[in-house]
């Protein structure tokens, strides 16, 4: 694959292209600049040439090969009835939070975390329970602590996202382990985004699916996984839950019918090519996002008032801007070329998401764009 290659994604009504203006470079929201594997490309020929393109139900070899899969990357058994198939993981979340009873209750999660958790704990008479992340030997970590502090009795739900969006942060086994044993203790339901789980940035580490970490954990937790991130399709909406306990099962399908669409026929052709056929493909990307991340993590760390952790998994960097006295530095940074997100959006602050999964020649200018930046403020302040 020739991931250098620039393509002009405008022109396709792109999110991610269309929301500035030309001059600027767009790395906020999460999708890569990379063409899609070949396979992932045969699929959808083959679906066009089909002519005919009413309700249909994903390929029943995806369920086997999913199962294949979990159980040859995480030692992970887990049954065909287990799956249940969606268009997205933010769906499935709001599909999650909907089905726990009568509001009002709380939702715990970490913050800053990727905002449609903030949003599903704040609607339809739910309340957020937020609680920071604490950093700790260059990661950032769950605060159990604080999460203690903060929980109450009416709190019932705790989503999580590993890795971690958008700190890149691959919780260890025994951070998850001590998370099911204070879900246990409080009597918690668990939601665990694991869309990352394939972008690993630090090959020595392993992600552990939440259910498969404890009897608790598997029987009170819904795991959302899609390959929409890591193979880049995200806008073919194929997604999928696995819920080991059947009753959670049952009121997750409850919460979802009529309300969340059905896996689309597309979406479920093209998740098959990429977890079958399209492991090359992801290789050469992580191996390519490795070197784009070693490089913005280099680069950044070379700015004064800048700083950037290692991003452990994910292709966003988590960029600390607080040695630079301002409020608001995307705002500044647009005005100057580079689209990224403020931290706000997160629930948090004085950082700024930046997407890294583009053409390395993209990256450098954002990188210079950047630098004339921080440059800018440093002569206003002089002045």
């Amino acid at each position: 694959m020739d991931f250098e290659r620039v393509f002009n994604r405008k022109k396709d009504n792109s999110v991610k292209w269309n929301r500035y203006p030309d001059d600027v470079i767009p790395l906020w929201v999460a999708d890569m600049d990379f063409e899609a594997a070949q396979p992932i490309q045969d699929s959808l020929h083959r679906f066009i040439q089909t002519k005919v393109y009413g309700y249909a139900t994903a390929p029943e070899e995806l369920a086997e090969t999913i199962i294949s899969r979990f159980k040859e990357k995480y030692n992970w058994k887990i049954e065909r009835e287990w799956i249940v198939w969606t268009p997205s993981v933010v769906s499935s979340i709001y599909a999650t939070a909907n089905m726990l009873g009568s509001p009002p209750y709380g939702v715990m999660t970490s913050i800053p975390v990727y905002h449609p958790f903030l949003d599903s704990a704040s609607v339809e008479g739910r309340f957020l329970q937020g609680v920071p992340l604490k950093k700790e030997n260059d990661r950032w970590t769950m605060d159990f602590d604080k999460m203690e502090r903060t929980v109450t009795a009416d709190t019932k739900l705790f989503i999580l996202c590993n890795p971690h969006n958008p700190t890149g942060t691959v919780f260890r086994k025994e951070e998850l382990l001590k998370l099911g044993e204070f879900c246990e203790k409080h009597n918690l339901l668990i939601c665990s985004d694991e869309i990352h789980a394939d972008i690993m940035m630090d090959e020595t580490l392993e992600h552990f699916p939440i259910s498969s970490i404890s009897e608790y954990a598997a029987l009170n937790s819904v795991n959302l996984f899609s390959p929409a991130k890591a193979f880049n399709i995200p806008g073919l909406s194929a997604a999928f839950a696995i819920i080991p306990n059947a009753e959670i099962r049952k009121k997750f399908e409850r919460a979802k019918f009529h309300i969340v669409p059905y896996l689309f026929k597309i979406g479920g052709d093209a998740a098959l090519a990429a977890y079958s056929e399209s492991g090359d493909w992801l290789k050469q990307a992580l191996k390519y996002l490795r070197n784009n991340h070693d490089y913005l993590f280099h680069e950044i760390n070379q700015i004064s008032g800048l700083k950037m952790l290692k991003s452990e998994a994910t292709y966003l960097a988590w960029i600390d801007y607080s040695d630079l006295t301002i409020d608001n530095f995307a705002s500044l940074l647009e005005k100057n070329g580079v689209g990224v997100m403020e931290a706000s959006i997160f629930n948090g602050e004085k950082h700024i998401r930046l997407n890294f999964a583009t053409q390395r020649s993209l990256l450098e200018e954002a990188v210079k764009r950047i630098k004339l930046t921080v440059d800018e403020l440093d002569i206003k302040r002089v002045r």
